[in-house]
């Protein structure tokens, strides 16, 4: 472990000079120099910043900069907290400010921490390759840091060579927090903002590629035609990417992610390792993030609260795309931040951390709950239909936005106003019966939901879908994106399908696709119940009865009626009949009456008689039963 002092008063010089020789030579310069160097400088009083660099598993030095509480504390020593960088920067060093509106160096230092900051593996003064939070490199490097503080003077520790450490950070700096609390038992208490649970679901979900944001990571944004793939290794940046992340970078842009890069996404970030955690955690998440969406931080504290480790989650406007509206106090996250950290990591029994779950929605309020998911009481449901053409040209800015804004292009569903005021709050859901021809078959369309009123994408979210189109009958069913808005009567959504969004891939099919049917839902919650462990009870399967008449008019057209009876309770909900004919299917929705419950349509379609009929009715579920697809019915048209 190398450790480099400067002498007292000129602490921050030396320490700048210093991290400057090594980023300058840090190829050249053994470990044993940076030794000689280390010895070379003065010792400091316990109180003094300083620099220093850490040898990590493999060898490699990690600068670290540690700062002392603002006022000496009692005693002497005090507990650390840890400070991440956002990717590709190195550890801040800025110790009289926070930067941005988190918890940072100027609160932690005033509320009597120590606070230390490094340069991540590969960046900044730090040698080595970037791995990008990969538990086998930075993960490693982290232990090796809490190994530094255990040495400190000002360090309390809890035993021998164990320091209280608590983490902070952002984004990059927020998912190493994740990593470093699963493999070292030490870490005390984190505050992830805005990291990753799954780098697969973030950059690459349901196999499309969110190319608007793995282009600027690579420094690929800038590449002439890079999407075309027309880049090579040497324009990816950092130049100190690992070969495998130059890969990922060369291959996702152009939408042609290998075996082997799929599984380097896939084996970056905590993943299953969250299930390790026994840390209290504070999860920080944007409502406004495409980048790392509100799903990262729901299957983290997910995780969590089944562990039964102390969790809390917070949905803020912002993230790593701007609050598109006035997001009230900036400092509401620090506070809570600090909170956190004076209640798990000074073990302050009397300090309040608030409800275990608050929200800001898109009126800039902020609510809570007493836990999530919150206790559902509907869903806002909407079915609709048409054609839409597919090609590269209905990517909006050649698949590199930060954002998706409402599509020209789009197969519309209009989903109805909330009776009342309402929570909107978690997945919204979709369900495409659809045919079409494309070359390539298999590609992507698009879901995201409209808010008419403010003319925006709720979240700036869209939802790759994935569908083939081989001129077969086929259906795909999703979950979105997560959301958190307030509705009421006047509000105005819509769900849009649409070939292409500017966060992801560019289309590279060209064909058509008719979607007979696009069944939508937005989900409402009850603020003030939890819904976590409600299990919605499995419903008896819908029984079918389908008759037939000839139009007395137009003897081409058969009246035909559609019944659904489905005896549970509550007797809530709608039924989606699909009725199949040999030309293409058709494709209804009904809500449910109760005494006796049951759901009924009647339609008039063109058929031969004894044409056959194919009928399916699904119940799309309730707050309290789950959705159940009937049985199949066939039927000769009279």
């Amino acid at each position: 472990m190398l450790q480099a002092r400067a002498a007292p008063g000129t602490s921050r010089v030396l320490g700048v000079v210093g991290r400057r020789l090594w980023a300058v030579g840090s190829r050249a310069i053994s470990v044993a120099a940076a030794s000689a160097c280390a010895l070379a400088l003065a010792p400091v009083s316990p109180a003094h910043a300083r620099d220093a660099f850490v040898s990590s598993f493999d060898g490699t030095p990690i600068a670290v900069h540690f700062y002392g509480p603002t006022t000496r504390p009692a005693g002497g020593v005090a507990p650390t907290v840890l400070v991440g960088s956002p990717y590709p920067s190195p550890g801040e060093t800025r110790i009289d400010e926070d930067v941005g509106d988190r918890i940072g160096l100027a609160t932690l230092r005033g509320a009597g921490y120590n606070v230390l900051t490094w340069d991540p593996r590969g960046i900044g003064s730090s040698a080595g390759s970037i791995m990008f939070d990969s538990p086998a490199f930075e993960g490693r490097d982290a232990r090796a840091i809490v190994d530094f503080v255990a040495e400190q003077p000002e360090a309390q520790l809890d035993a021998p060579g164990d320091p209280r450490i608590g983490m902070s950070g952002t984004s990059y700096g927020g998912t190493i927090q994740y990593i470093a609390a699963a493999l070292d038992p030490r870490v005390d208490a984190i505050v992830p903002d805005i990291g990753w649970a799954s780098l697969t679901t973030a950059l690459r979900r349901g196999g499309a590629v969110k190319t608007g944001w793995l282009a600027p990571l690579c420094g690929l944004d800038v590449v002439p035609n890079a999407v075309e793939g027309e880049a090579n290794a040497t324009e990816v940046k950092p130049v100190t990417a690992s070969d495998e992340l130059k890969a990922v970078c060369l291959e996702g842009v152009r939408g042609a992610l290998s075996v082997g890069s799929r599984k380097w996404i896939a084996d970056h970030g905590p993943g299953a390792l969250i299930e390790q955690i026994r840390a209290p955690t504070l999860i920080m998440q944007g409502t406004t993030d495409t980048l790392f969406a509100l799903d990262q931080a729901r299957e983290a504290f997910a995780a969590l609260r089944a562990n039964r480790v102390p969790a809390k989650m917070i949905w803020y406007c912002g993230g790593h795309v701007a609050c598109d509206f006035d997001a009230g106090d900036p400092r509401t996250l620090a506070r809570a931040g600090l909170a956190w950290l004076n209640r798990w990591l000074r073990q302050d029994a009397a300090v309040d951390t608030g409800p275990p779950f608050e929200w800001q929605a898109g009126d800039s309020t902020w609510r809570a709950g007493p836990d999530y998911p919150l206790a559902p009481i509907g869903a806002l449901e909407g079915i609709g239909s048409g054609s839409l053409t597919i090609g590269a040209e209905d990517s909006p800015l050649r698949g590199l936005g930060r954002a998706a804004g409402p599509a020209r292009n789009a197969v519309e569903v209009r989903l109805p106003a909330p009776r009342f005021e309402a929570d909107i709050v978690g997945n919204p859901h979709v369900r495409l019966v659809y045919r079409g021809r494309a070359k390539p078959a298999r590609t992507f369309v698009y879901a995201q939901v409209v808010d008419d009123e403010a003319d925006r994408v709720l979240g700036g979210l869209a939802t790759p879908l994935p569908v083939i189109l081989d001129g077969r009958e086929r259906s795909v069913e999703r979950p979105l994106e997560a959301i958190a808005e307030r509705g009421g009567p006047a509000s105005l959504y819509r769900l849009q399908i649409t070939p292409g969004a500017a966060t992801y891939e560019l289309q590279r099919s060209k064909g058509r696709i008719s979607i007979y049917g696009a069944f939508g839902s937005l989900p409402l919650v009850d603020a003030t119940k939890s819904g976590y462990g409600f299990a919605r009870r499995t419903p008896t399967r819908p029984r079918v009865t389908v008759t037939s008449r000839r139009d007395r008019r137009d003897g081409r057209n058969a009246r035909v009626s559609l019944r659904v009876r489905l005896p549970v309770r509550p007797c809530q909900g709608s039924i989606t009949f699909v009725v199949q004919t040999a030309e293409r299917p058709y494709v209804y929705d009904a809500g449910l009456t109760a005494r006796p419950c049951r759901a009924a349509k009647k339609i008039r379609l063109r058929l031969r008689r004894g044409s056959r009929l194919r009928v399916t009715a699904t119940f799309n579920g309730n707050p309290e039963l789950k959705p159940r697809v009937s049985r199949t019915l066939t039927r000769n048209a009279r």
